[in-house]
Formats: structure tokens, C-alpha cells, sequence
């Protein structure tokens, strides 16, 4: 564990360990999952879920980030392919892609971390056989009295593009309350998408995502495709502002970078928003993107 602070912000962080991890799965990025991230004595990402084990697929907290599966075109049941962040998978057979699958991890890389009082520097490298090769950095730093910064620097050290997208989940809890009209969600913009199922619970307003009533146990909410109305799935502004009215806790996301859709997820502990970036980097070439918290 790894813990970074100032006079009123406390950020732990759990360090990459393919043996004794907290978080071993095959979805999430491996570097910077969060323990807590405790600002004015309130934690806002606490254990959201109802069990645990580190092969879980969503057993983490706080900002957690995923990138798509690389290389699965053309393979079958064994080959190899890459999951920026994990590593090197095995195929488990000829079915689609899952995310929530557990998949043998057959070259996890290396890796190393780097600490200091306010921030903390992973980096993974890979360099593989199929020729998939990457020096992944990412940096989780304190950057104001109630605010850090998630830094990433992507470079292709390869000899294939790298090219799909990802996203960031956002588990945050602000204090672990149940999910009602005192959670709001606003972005910079009109959004609109199409809901999984005709929800009476929630939906969109001029400028953001409102809940008509508590959700319960059981219950849960989806939309596949957030994006600024009349746009498209390109170009919408990549920030939101997530409020716990009851508490008065608040949460501030932004990123230079235009996300190209929003993922919307919420149920009975957590509404989650889940800005994705595309992204195609050549041999040779990086991708370089920060996402800005804001805490009150």
C-alpha cells in the first residue's frame, strides 16, 4: 500500500503484484487501483460491492481504468493478445471478447513504481513476441488542496499499432449512501442517449442525469451511448460533475481530450460515468492524456 497526502487530502493506493495483489484480474488496468481517497474526513471510494477476491472483474474502487483487447482479430482458442495495463492474454476460446472473464495472463511485464509525498509513478513495460511492445507510465498526483491529477504517457515501442479505446470507470461512493435524487449527475453540455429499458427511476435533464426515487437492492440502471445532443458519438466535452446533495460532496472530472461516447451505470451504491477516448498510436508514436479531479 502506498499512501500520498497534504493537509486535507489522503490518497492510498494499491501497488501491481501478480501474487499477493489486491486487485489480479484481467479487466482493469493494474496500476493505480485505489483504496481511498479520504478528503475533509469523507472517503469517496469505498468498497462498493457485496464480496470480494482479486480475480473478480470489478473488485476495485475510486477511478479504475480499462483498456480494449488488442490483437484478437484472426486468433483462436490459446493464442496471445494485448491488454494495455495487465498484459499479454491468452484466448480462452472462440467465443466474443468478455471483459468480465478471467483470462490467463501469459507475459505480465515489468513493471516498476516510483513514489514521493504527492505522487506516486507506475510504469509497465511490454515486449512481446507477437509484436505488441509499449512504456506505459501513469502517475496519480496531488495537485491542490482537495484535487490530484491521473497522468498517462502511452509510447508504442512496438512493431504493430496499437489502436482501440478506453475508459474510465469512476467507482466513486462520497460517502457510501444510497443511490437517490440527492445523487446528480452534470456535464458541460445537453446529453442524450438511448436507455437499456424504459426506466420511470431516472433520466436525462437539459444538463444532466436526475433519479425520481430511491434504488434499491437488486436494481440497476444503463445507457450505452451519453453523448452531447445533436453531436454524435464524437466530440462531446470529457467532464462531469458528480454531487451527493445530502452530504454536500461533490466530485469534479476533466479531460482535455473530446471523449467519443459515455457509458452510464448505476445501481443501488454507486452511479458510475464512464468517459471513453479512442486512440491509434503508430510505432514509434505516445499518447499523452491527464484526467483532473476536483474534491469538495
Amino acid at each position: 500500500m502506498i499512501t500520498i497526502s497534504n493537509n486535507t487530502l489522503t490518497i492510498s493506493l494499491h501497488t501491481p503484484d501478480s501474487v499477493n495483489g489486491y486487485y489480479r484480474g484481467t479487466r482493469f488496468d493494474h496500476a493505480g487501483v485505489f483504496e481511498s481517497i479520504i478528503c475533509h474526513g469523507c472517503n469517496y471510494c469505498e468498497p462498493w460491492f457485496e464480496s470480494y477476491s482479486p480475480l473478480m472483474h470489478d473488485a476495485v474502487c475510486g477511478p479504475a481504468e480499462e483498456f480494449s483487447p488488442i490483437g484478437l482479430e484472426g486468433t483462436k482458442a490459446g493464442d496471445p493478445f494485448l491488454k494495455i495495463g495487465v498484459g499479454i492474454l491468452e484466448r480462452l476460446d472462440n467465443e466474443p471478447y468478455d471483459r468480465f472473464r478471467l483470462h490467463r495472463i501469459l507475459d505480465e511485464g515489468e513493471r516498476l513504481t516510483e513514489t514521493g509525498n504527492n505522487y506516486v509513478r507506475f510504469t509497465h513495460r511490454i515486449a512481446s513476441e507477437i509484436g505488441y511492445g509499449y512504456d506505459y507510465v501513469k502517475e496519480i498526483a496531488i495537485t491542490s488542496d482537495c484535487g490530484f491529477t491521473i497522468r498517462h504517457s502511452l509510447r508504442n515501442t512496438g512493431r504493430k499499432t496499437l489502436e482501440g479505446d478506453v475508459y474510465n470507470h469512476n467507482f466513486f461512493t462520497l460517502g457510501l449512501l444510497q443511490t437517490s435524487p440527492s445523487r446528480t449527475i452534470d456535464f458541460p453540455f445537453h446529453p442524450e442517449g438511448d436507455w437499456r429499458a424504459e426506466y420511470s427511476e431516472v433520466g436525462f435533464t437539459v444538463s444532466g442525469i436526475r433519479f425520481s426515487r430511491v434504488l434499491q437492492k437488486g436494481e440497476s440502471v444503463f445507457t450505452g451511448n451519453l453523448h452531447q445532443s445533436g453531436r454524435g458519438l464524437t466530440g462531446s466535452p470529457n467532464a462531469f460533475i458528480l454531487s451527493e446533495e445530502q452530504t454536500g460532496r461533490r466530485v469534479q472530472m476533466h479531460c482535455k481530450i473530446p471523449m467519443t461516447k459515455t457509458v452510464f451505470w448505476s445501481n443501488h451504491r454507486i452511479a458510475c460515468i464512464e468517459p471513453y477516448i479512442d486512440f491509434k498510436i503508430k510505432p514509434g508514436e505516445s499518447l499523452d492524456f491527464d484526467i483532473d479531479y476536483s474534491l469538495r
